[in-house]
């Protein structure tokens, strides 16, 4: 097999779990109502991809093997997304409690009190 079609191959591969890597990332998507899901999806994806080539660099290389990688990519993907929102979602509270009216910015909040402006 010449070099091309062994690294067609394996974009292929790559291409299929990141496919069922997007799966997941739309379901957390739609469910969280995007919020958090810039941020998961490309997570998802590298998961998927990692999960997914965990397989056959554990030794299964036949046809049953293809299809427990792309088991795996699913569920990697899926905790990434879970991961990805979870974490998204935190950031944006955190923003937001940022520009509360009335509050104070983070940084003079967490600035002890007679600490001098840098």
């Amino acid at each position: 097999m010449t070099f091309e079609a062994r690294l067609a191959f394996v974009i292929a591969f790559l291409i299929i779990w990141c496919i069922a890597g997007l799966v997941p990332w739309a379901t957390a998507a739609v469910v969280t109502r995007g919020r958090g899901a810039a941020l998961a999806l490309p997570l998802c994806l590298l998961a998927a991809c990692g999960f997914g080539i965990a397989v056959p660099v554990l030794g299964a290389r036949d046809s049953a093997g293809f299809f427990v990688s792309l088991g795996t990519a699913f569920v990697g993907s899926t905790l990434a997304a879970v991961a990805g929102t979870a974490l998204g979602r935190r950031m944006e509270r955190e923003r937001a409690a940022d520009f509360e009216p009335g509050s104070l910015p983070r940084q003079k909040r967490d600035r002890p009190p007679g600490a001098s402006v840098d």
